[in-house]
This record gives structure tokens, sequence and C-alpha cells, in this order.
């Protein structure tokens, strides 16, 4: 069960050693899923774990690089 534990933007930023911004910025660009719960978000474990496999390398610190990545990423996918 403790697979099915899902994490707040506190909780995704401390993880990924961010700020809240930057994890709510990752979802608004596409980066990581979120499930809307009220005024927030939550997002599981394993689309945590899908980001930092997915993104290790890449920067994405800020809007720019991040869309950047994403978009050199989902290139790689379609080829």
């Amino acid at each position: 069960m403790s697979d099915l534990k899902m994490l707040t933007t506190e909780e995704v930023a401390e993880l990924t050693g961010s700020r809240r911004e930057n994890v709510s910025m990752w979802r608004e660009i596409g980066i990581i899923q979120a499930i809307k719960t009220g005024k927030g978000y939550m997002y599981s474990q394993e689309e945590i774990k899908r980001f930092q496999r997915d993104y290790m390398g890449f920067d994405v610190s800020n809007r720019v690089k991040a869309i950047e990545a994403y978009n050199q990423l989902n290139v790689a996918i379609r080829l």
C-alpha cells in the first residue's frame, strides 16, 4: 500500500531539493503530472520516480530551461 502514497507540492519540493514554485512550474509545463485535489495538487511516488529518471542530466531550474528539456525529451521519445 505504500506505493499508493500521494505527495504534496511541498513534499515533492523537499524530495527533489527544489522550491514549491519549481514544482508548480514543472506541473504547468507538463514535466510532471498531478491530480487536482481541492485547492492543491497531489503527485504519485511513481510520477516523481519517472521525473527523476527521465530528466536526469537536464537543467529544469527555470521555465525556459525546463521547456527546452521537455521539448528535447518529447522529440527523443517520438523518434
